[in-house]
């Protein structure tokens, strides 16, 4: 098959990132063939930013010689799931092979079923498989570090994560390291914890203040009153997140389960690794220092906020070097990898899109993770949720753009007038008092109200936390820096600022501000 035609293939297709459409060209390096005039096409981005970046590429052959895309077709979906069931494996042009593994029950039938995928980065389709519902991701992005589908079979019937039903990857010729092609896994209805966060933070705007709706000077009435004092305020807060209560302890306690099972399933029984925390460390203060530099740069932030920001980033780094200078080891520990709130299914409790670093003590990532790894994630999401909703909140009140009550944050709204100033303060204090209580739900060891709960259960390694906070926003600020997101770079710098303080134990695993 012509490198042409595969560029034909790809050039318009809705999935490609920019950085790969903006590709001089796209190179075949091998191709297998599944019949019925399907054909696997693994390909190579040549030239552009993301030279080097390999593709997979699902094409159907047509009578003309035509190719079109087969991600998500039925005779894709069949093929795959036939030659699964069968334990196929099927010779490539260039001497590699295409392996294809599953549990070892043949499916009598499968049949394709309607689903809306959404954006995603991955291709997803739905089918029936004797008669129950099953996702079938299709990688387009290949790499030695899409390690889901060997994850979900070590962690088939757990109940943390869906039922494995198979996988298929591809050798290259010479036995090199595999790469992950799709896996099929039972589906999960059900949505992430984003979708009732959201729904009661929104609910939470109408109660903040009863002339809040047109007068930027009003304060909180009701539950929140005394003028809206800090007391009153965090009492409406608990009272309108009590029926997530239950759903988020519950949430809580799955994660712990999870992280267990992960731990137990994946270290086949070897002791706990100790954090590589010097060379975290020192990664962390070499990227603080390359942002900030490239911070001068940055025209569409504050500068006070960048020098505010980078101040903290570098105390803390500090503070840190000493706390870990006293020696001690930090456990590490299995863990998703990269969890994000929609990742967290809440209806019932269920964990999707499993990125973890190593699956097993043998490889060489597997000591730098940890547990709190994940909790720190979901703590940067929620900051990240929390200000957004914010943002666009105050900015819908005050008829501005979001863009500008989110810059205006980061100086606590100095040069505003002072009746939508205190809009400004009002809404994004309500929304951080609301995502600190959620935190203590969802990710705090004890929870609010629960015995034996305390500052002392809910921190069990501060300056492990405190590395894996800072690596994950330096990570994000460095992210939002490359790709001109300035809007998202500002949520980075009014947490950072918050950093770079001796606290004795913050109130949370995520939250210090």
């Amino acid at each position: 098959m012509s490198d042409t035609q595969l560029h034909e293939l790809l050039r318009d297709a809705a999935w490609l990132p920019e950085d790969v459409r903006r590709a001089d060209r796209y190179a075949s390096i091998d191709q297998a063939s599944l019949g019925s005039g399907t054909l696997l096409f693994l390909v190579s981005v040549v030239g552009g930013p993301a030279h080097g970046t390999l593709l997979f590429a699902p094409a159907h052959k047509g009578a003309t010689g035509r190719l079109t895309d087969a991600q998500g077709s039925e005779g894709f979906d069949l093929a795959c799931v036939r030659l699964m069931t069968a334990g196929a494996r099927i010779p490539t042009a260039r001497g590699g092979h295409v392996e294809f593994r599953g549990g070892g029950t043949a499916a009598r039938t499968v049949s394709p079923l309607p689903f809306a995928q959404g954006r995603s980065s991955n291709s997803l389709s739905l089918l029936d498989i004797d008669g129950r519902p099953h996702l079938h991701k299709a990688y387009r992005t290949l790499g030695v570090g899409v390690r889901e589908p060997e994850l979900l079979r070590v962690m088939n019937g757990s109940g943390h994560t869906p039922r494995w039903f198979g996988d298929y990857s591809y050798a290259p010729p010479g036995g090199t390291d595999r790469l992950a092609l799709g896996v099929v896994y039972t589906y999960t209805p059900g949505s992430g914890i984003d979708t009732p966060l959201r729904a009661n933070l929104r609910a939470l705007w109408p109660r903040l203040a009863g002339g809040v709706t047109g007068i930027p000077g009003s304060a909180p009435s009701g539950a929140a009153g005394d003028g809206g004092s800090p007391e009153g305020l965090d009492g409406l807060v608990r009272d309108h997140l009590a029926p997530l209560t239950a759903p988020l302890r519950a949430a809580r306690s799955f994660l712990g389960g999870f992280h267990e099972e992960l731990r137990t399933r994946l270290g086949r029984g070897a002791p706990p690794a100790d954090y590589p925390v010097e060379r975290a460390l020192r990664d962390a203060e070499e990227r603080c220092r390359a942002l900030a530099e490239r911070a001068r740069g940055e025209r569409n932030l504050p500068p006070a906020a960048l020098e505010t920001a980078f101040s903290s980033l570098s105390s803390e780094t500090e503070l840190l070097r000493t706390a870990f200078s006293a020696g001690g080891t930090h456990r590490a520990g299995p863990c998703h990898g990269d969890l994000h709130l929609s990742h967290l299914l809440w209806d019932p409790p269920r964990l999707i899109d499993i990125s973890t670093p190593g699956t097993g003590p043998d490889e060489p990532c597997w000591a730098e993770q940890s547990p709190l790894q994940d909790l720190v994630a979901l703590g940067r999401a929620l900051e990240y949720f929390s200000a957004d909703e914010a943002a666009y909140e105050s900015a819908r009140l005050l008829g501005v753009d979001s863009e500008e009550t989110m810059l205006a944050s980061l100086d606590g709204g100095a040069g505003m007038p002072p009746r939508e100033r205190s809009v400004l303060l009002l809404v994004f204090e309500a929304a951080d008092r609301w995502r600190r209580h959620v935190a203590d739900l969802l990710l705090a060891r004890g929870g609010p109200g629960e015995s034996g709960a305390g500052p002392e259960r809910a921190l069990p390694d501060e300056p492990l936390r405190r590395l894996l906070y800072l690596r994950r926003l330096l990570h994000e600020l460095d992210y939002n820096f490359a790709h001109a997101r300035p809007y998202h770079a500002a949520i980075d710098l009014r947490h950072a600022s918050a950093l770079g303080l001796p606290s004795p134990l913050p109130r949370t695993l995520t939250t210090r501000n």
